[in-house]
């Protein structure tokens, strides 16, 4: 049985978040957002005895609450806690080293129903488990570039510093090599036939915490990392993209083109492209554009952009505020100066760049 202990912080913090949400909002993270094995809306719908609508309204909801969440310091255990590990795991690791990087990692998240580990990876934005590994991408394409890299490698070539290339750390080399799929294998040539430079051995025991066959990542001082930059830095390094986004039951076919600005003017804002705005700053809105949103005072709205981004719309005090269009404005290789027209359509965000 995994273990269940409420002495570590980092589930109470996660448990604490997940215990203030509603019976709906909770059941479509017990059993979609952060499930092993996600159901469709509509089993969950028929499941529960209440209408599709209404749970799809209360996913959004519990995204919207969790990515606050994130961004707020009560995240800071988790959020750094994150940062380092993804840092630790790098482009792939196997799914007993993510388990064994952290004691609390196998401890279960009573609200949830589920490991601690199997929240994290949901909450990654950029790495998603794999045949057993903990990828960055596709496993399909990493092992790809790996042959590649073996065919044009010369044969005194040091494997270790061969995959660092990739972005696979030291401890996971052997074994990202070793489970490579032998019928894909580049044909050997002569000029392969010598031995390949054996890996250096590795201290006893040094990847085997808790004998899970993981490593426990660098400690951090408390209060050294600050969650909204440590998130900012995951959603960097993911291209933008946010967790919990990509669930089993959504929609893959895109929706049809919105009318441009041009054509339809109403439904777009125009929005000058500052500095800061470049910097991931927040971007101002008019109240009556967030008022046509359905929005108003002290609520939050969180739309996926171009790309996956999740992009969220804050309306604080008078002031309505995109919170950071930074990865829509990379995206469009916006410069200061611009103008960018956007708009909301359902939870979509579109954007547009004018001559």
């Amino acid at each position: 049985p995994v273990p269940s202990d409420p002495d570590h912080a980092m589930v109470r913090v996660v448990d604490g978040l997940f215990r203030t949400l509603d019976k709906l909002e909770l059941a479509v993270a017990v059993h979609r957002l952060f499930a092993e094995d996600p159901i469709s809306l509509r089993t969950l719908a028929h499941k529960m005895l209440v209408e599709r609508d209404a749970l799809s309204q209360a996913q959004r909801t519990a995204e919207e609450r969790v990515l606050h969440w994130l961004r707020s310091s009560e995240s800071a255990p988790v959020t750094g806690h994150m940062f380092r590990l993804t840092e630790w795991l790098g482009a792939a690791a196997t799914e007993e080293q993510l388990i064994g990087a952290d004691p609390a990692h196998p401890v279960m998240v009573p609200s949830l129903r589920t490991p601690l580990w199997r929240v994290l990876v949901t909450l990654m934005p950029d790495r998603r488990l794999q045949d057993g590994w903990l990828v960055v991408g596709d496993i399909h394409g990493l092992q790809a570039r790996t042959r590649q890299l073996l065919a044009s490698a010369p044969p005194d070539a040091d494997m270790v510093e061969l995959m660092a290339e990739l972005g696979i750390r030291a401890h996971s080399a052997k074994a990202w090599l070793d489970a490579l799929p032998p019928e894909a294998a580049p044909e050997r040539s002569a000029a392969q036939s010598s031995p390949a430079q054996p890996l250096p051995r590795r201290t006893p025991g040094a990847n085997g915490h808790h004998h899970r066959g993981g490593q426990p990542i660098p400690p951090a001082p408390a209060g050294a990392i600050d969650p909204s930059a440590a998130l900012a830095t995951l959603s960097a390094l993911s291209g933008g993209r946010s967790p919990m986004l990509h669930v089993a039951g959504t929609p893959s076919t895109p929706p049809p083109p919105l009318p441009s600005p041009s054509s339809d003017p109403r439904r777009w804002q125009r929005i000058e492209v500052t500095p800061e705005h470049l910097r991931g700053g927040p971007v101002p809105v008019p109240e009556g554009y967030a008022a046509q949103l359905g929005m108003r005072p002290g609520t939050l709205l969180s739309v996926t952009g171009p790309g996956d981004n999740a992009i969220v719309l804050v309306w604080q005090g008078q002031q309505p505020v995109f919170d950071s269009l930074q990865p829509v404005l990379m995206r469009l290789n916006a410069r200061p100066g611009d103008q960018v027209y956007v708009t909301v359509d359902g939870y979509r965000l579109e954007a547009q760049l004018t001559g």
